[in-house]
């Protein structure tokens, strides 16, 4: 009796251990190229890539654990051509999420020879700072051995945009000067335009004590710019201007300024006008700074005259009293577009000086430099 007991027993054991073998067989070879993954996160229209930010977080890619009963690893891996011929490795993870920086990303666009550069093209002459890069993650799932498996998400197309750098032309929109501490202007517009280059507004303007604003808009009176306007804006601003609240109160000297606004210095500074002093062989006063020396007076902003007895000889034009400086020789005013009196010529040398050949006397020499012209009279 007991043998058969025993007998059952053995035969009992050999049919359970089978039985569990054949299960855990089971589960090992279970189709593991069936399972997928894929992303899950709503990817960005479009990634805004700069140097600014290359330091921030693009996004969070998430995928799906495909398969919950094994351990999983996850490559996420990137590439500038659909193909995945060349592949940048973001990260592994056994996570089923990973960060993509902007400099990942970055990285990516300069593969495909993108630039912040407003002047540069591609070779269809199109601005080439967008483009598509491709991003896939790969899962690994087993325990390393026999079974082990490796799966790989479709493709998912990312936009990419790189945020074009501003190209700065140095130019900036004119203003209008308004009031009656420009006499020759007065509260009428359009004013006079303060016309801007490199970010410098420039205007010259006859100048005597009252009141002045600036305006954006021509016949708009609520364009003013006025001094509260640029004091709030960080300027410095010359003494000879005062503060009224709602405008430039002009407390100098009247006469001729030159009124510079410039916004990269933040500073609107007045210089005064300066005469011309006329000095050579061919002028009262000689090779030298003199009494006798003729000095041209700036009546009428831009625009310089003087009674002068030439004779036939060489002089030129000087901008200081008692400085030889290079400027205001007819070669400066011929490079300027000044058209100049026929009773003078360039004498040729190296300093470009006027060659006065018409009949010795006296005249009035005037320098207009608004319609560009020296005249004599």
């Amino acid at each position: 009796m007991k043998h058969i007991k025993l007998v059952i027993i053995s035969l009992m054991s050999i049919f359970l251990f089978n039985s569990c073998d054949e299960e855990e067989t089971a589960i090992f070879i279970a189709d593991l190229s069936a399972s997928e993954i894929a992303f899950q996160n709503t990817f960005a229209v479009e990634y805004l890539l700069s140097e600014e930010t290359i330091d921030n977080i693009a996004d969070r890619f998430i995928w799906n654990k495909p398969t919950p009963i094994t351990t999983n690893n996850y490559a996420l891996e990137a590439s500038a051509f659909s193909d995945f011929l060349t592949i940048t490795s973001i990260g592994n993870t056994s996570n089923t999420n990973h960060i993509v920086t902007i400099a990942q990303l970055m990285s990516l666009a300069q593969e495909l020879n993108l630039d912040d550069d407003p002047t540069t093209t591609d070779i269809n002459g199109e601005s080439n700072n967008t483009g598509i890069i491709y991003f896939r993650i790969k899962a690994t799932i087993g325990n390393g051995g026999a079974g082990t498996d490796e799966i790989v998400s479709e493709v998912a197309n990312i936009n990419i945009k790189i945020i074009e750098k501003i190209l700065d032309t140095g130019q900036c929109d004119s203003l209008y000067l308004l009031g009656d501490a420009t006499p020759d202007i007065g509260w009428n517009f359009p004013g006079e335009e303060v016309t801007c280059s490199q970010d410098v507004l420039e205007v010259k303007v006859r100048l005597g004590n009252g009141f002045m604003n600036f305006f954006t808009t021509p016949g708009d009176w609520s364009s003013a710019r006025d001094y509260s306007y640029f004091e709030n804006e960080g300027y410095t601003i010359d003494a000879n201007f005062e503060n009224t609240g709602d405008s430039f109160k002009f407390i100098g000297t009247p006469g001729i300024y030159t009124i510079t606004i410039d916004k990269n210095a933040k500073t609107i500074i007045l210089k005064e006008s300066f005469s011309l002093w006329a000095v050579g062989g061919a002028v009262p006063g000689g090779w030298g700074f003199n009494t006798d020396t003729v000095e041209f007076v700036e009546n009428t902003p831009n625009i310089w005259s003087a009674s002068i007895a030439l004779s036939n000889d060489i002089f030129r034009l000087f901008q200081t009293f008692g400085t030889w400086d290079t400027n205001n020789s007819m070669t400066f005013y011929e490079d300027e577009g000044f058209t100049i009196d026929s009773n003078f010529e360039n004498d040729g040398g190296s300093d470009g000086n006027f060659n006065f050949m018409g009949t010795s006397g006296a005249y009035t020499m005037t320098i207009n430099a608004v319609d560009k012209t020296i005249t004599l009279n």
